[in-house]
């Protein structure tokens, strides 16, 4: 097959920035105003399947389990995504098969993509970042998703893939999710879509508590981890198939580069809490999710040890910023490939690439967006402030 795709960081993202009176009529208006790249990304997910040897009636049977839990956990979402389907000009399960992607691919032996997130607790300025590594083929696929609020519901700006009310991102009450995709052996199709978990995070939690309730009432059937960061701290809930465990900064300093003392908490692809291992899988055999795990950890060390070092007689080191997360999340060549990009030659379904550079800096209610990973330069990167 052509190799030909558009490499990330040359991507210029469509932005859309959504007002409306209601959740309704806001659906309404993403599936009129994204109608052209919600068909092409329907065509692409199923090319993907299909590619994945998913049939074509697994896909729909699995859209449409999904599209019953979504109506019973939440009713709000599914008005707003039946919307969508409707304002795109297509049916309601098609639209659920973009949606529910990650629940769909349960039914495929492997998948060929993995993300790296970092994330550091500090004393009221907790930040995270995340290169959002994907499937090259998608690198036009996604958007720059500014969604106003309506009643009950929160201002949300990120990313999100076209269809999808939501992926990763910043609400204006200072509530910040990241996704990283896992493998279990308990996983099976048809829970409610991460996606729309993600969603419903950003558009209803106030705090850090509302958001891991959020998480832990939703019936899943994949398995993710997903980062919650506000000011106060940063959280990860990996999930596996039905169950969900969380993992905070440990108290002492750990052997793997997480301390307790400095904040830091890394993910890659693999998991991590003790609770969830029995059953755990790889993504796919050459996955390398544990060496980039170590790289990080490797490099979370160094910086730590720079840190107290340049600080001196400080009381306290400076604070963790964004832009010390991104230079732990850019690596270059012989290194492992936190910036993902496709191997030379490589085919369809068999490249990745990091498609979007992520920072968030919930105490500022700040987010920057970036077309690509950060060792191309953040060209393109856009910054929100809610």
């Amino acid at each position: 097959m052509s190799t030909e795709f558009v490499p990330a960081a040359e991507v210029r993202a469509v932005t859309f920035a959504v007002r409306a009176n209601d959740h309704i009529e806001r659906g309404h208006r993403r599936g009129e105003e994204l109608r052209t790249g919600i068909a092409s990304t329907l065509d692409a997910y199923r090319r993907y399947f299909s590619h994945l040897s998913i049939t074509e009636a697994a896909v729909e049977s699995a859209a449409v389990s999904s599209w019953r839990q979504l109506q019973a956990w939440w009713p709000t979402g599914a008005e707003e995504v039946e919307a969508v389907a409707a304002g795109a000009g297509i049916a309601v399960t098609e639209l659920m098969e973009i949606i529910a992607r990650t629940e769909i691919m349960t039914q495929a032996a492997a998948a060929p993509t993995e993300c790296s997130t970092v994330s550091h607790t500090g004393p009221g300025a907790s930040v995270a970042a995340q290169n959002w590594d994907w499937a090259a083929d998608f690198s036009t696929l996604w958007h720059f998703n500014d969604v106003g609020s309506v009643p009950g519901q929160h201002r949300h700006v990120g990313i999100a893939e076209f269809g999808m009310l939501g992926k990763i991102g910043l609400n204006e009450a200072g509530v910040g999710v990241l996704l990283n995709i896992l493998k279990h052996a308990g996983d099976e199709a048809g829970g409610v879509p991460i996606h729309m978990i993600l969603a419903r995070v950003l558009a209803e939690a106030d705090t850090l508590t509302e958001a891991l309730e959020i998480i832990g009432s939703a019936p899943t059937s994949s398995s993710s981890v997903i980062t919650v960061i506000t000011a106060e701290a940063a959280v990860q809930v990996e999930i596996a198939g039905a169950l969900k465990r969380e993992r905070r900064a440990r108290a002492a300093r750990g052997a793997d580069g997480e301390t307790g003392e400095s904040g830091f908490l890394l993910h890659t692809n693999h998991f991590l809490h003790p609770d969830l291992l029995d059953g755990a899988l790889e993504l796919r055999p050459d996955s390398t999710s544990q060496e980039r795990y170590r790289h990080l950890a490797e490099a979370v060390v160094r910086f730590e040890a720079e840190r107290a070092a340049s600080s001196g007689d400080a009381a306290e080191p400076a604070a963790v910023t964004v832009g010390d997360l991104t230079k732990l999340l850019t690596t270059g060549p012989g290194e492992a490939p936190v910036c993902c990009t496709p191997a030379p030659g490589a085919t369809y379904g068999n490249r990745s690439a990091t498609l979007v550079s992520v920072r968030i800096d919930p105490a500022r209610k700040q987010i920057d967006l970036a077309p690509g990973s950060p060792a191309d330069g953040l060209h393109g990167n856009r910054r929100f402030q809610l």
